[in-house]
């Protein structure tokens, strides 16, 4: 039984590394352009601007992405990225997103429906992220949320 939970946690953890992989070879266009569907989630789902109460999703994006947060340089250049996907153009950031591989728009997934547990308002943020991923061509079972 050891060798089976043994087996079953190395492959676990190489899956771990293939994303972490998959997630660093990213362009930073592409790293870029996620994040700016995480502001869009953020935004639309508490009706106003990014606040520093977001700051630990968006660190979470951020080491998704490959930035080592805990490092001064890995916050700087993560910093830098989140600054610069602020201010990208959200239909070329959809558009670019719907263009990634199958993989990639899976990890992207993951990381928008976790968004929707860390903040609040959860059944608004999955509106929204479900809203995202028929825009970017993200495969998903439709959830109804409503009560």
């Amino acid at each position: 039984m050891t060798d089976f939970y043994k087996n079953l946690m190395n492959s676990i953890n190489s899956e771990k590394e293939r994303n972490a992989r998959m997630m660093g070879a990213l362009r930073i266009e592409d790293k870029a352009a996620i994040l700016q569907l995480v502001c869009q989630l953020i935004i639309s789902a508490d009706g106003g601007m990014i606040e520093e109460r977001d700051d630990c999703v968006v660190d979470y994006v951020l080491k998704e992405l490959g930035y080592d947060t805990d490092t001064s340089s890995g916050a700087t250049d993560g910093n830098l990225l989140w600054n610069r996907a602020t201010e990208f153009n959200p239909f070329e950031a959809f558009q670019i997103v719907s263009e990634l591989d199958r993989d990639v728009k899976n990890m992207v997934k993951t990381i928008l429906l976790q968004i929707c547990k860390m903040g609040g308002n959860f059944v608004n943020r999955v509106d929204i992220a479900q809203q995202i991923f028929q825009r970017t061509n993200i495969e998903y079972y439709p959830v109804n949320l409503t009560l």
